[in-house]
């Protein structure tokens, strides 16, 4: 089974890129496990590739919700990159965009990082 995130240590922060165009209802329960299996590493800076991503759903949404809830719960710090212009919209109209902070590329992300440090 091919993984739905691929994971890139940069420095201290764990890039996350989302392989998928679209996920299925099938992949939706792998793509919860990974993210869960990742949340159990107790890393705590994150940055989330949407770049790969053509179809945002709502299954990939509660995915990144429920990711984001447990790093949060640590005082972690995730970052949402990558995002297309309809996601961007959807972020909007569903106010994510005031929960995450949202970039338009993984660098521009990673030094936003190193601003906060």
């Amino acid at each position: 089974m091919e993984k739905l995130v691929i994971i890139k240590k940069v420095q201290d922060i764990d890039v996350l890129t989302f392989s998928f165009n679209e996920i299925t209802l099938e992949q939706r329960e792998q793509l919860k496990k990974e993210l869960s299996d990742l949340s159990r590493m107790r890393e705590d800076r994150f940055i989330i590739d949407l770049s790969k991503v053509g179809f945002l759903s709502s299954l990939v949404i509660v995915a990144i919700m429920s990711f984001a809830k447990d790093v949060w719960g640590r005082n972690g710090e995730i970052k949402l990159s990558g995002l297309s212009s309809e996601m961007f919209s959807i972020f909007q109209l569903t106010r994510l965009d005031k929960i995450f902070e949202l970039y338009d590329t993984v660098d521009k992300a990673l030094e936003s990082f190193k601003s906060h440090t």
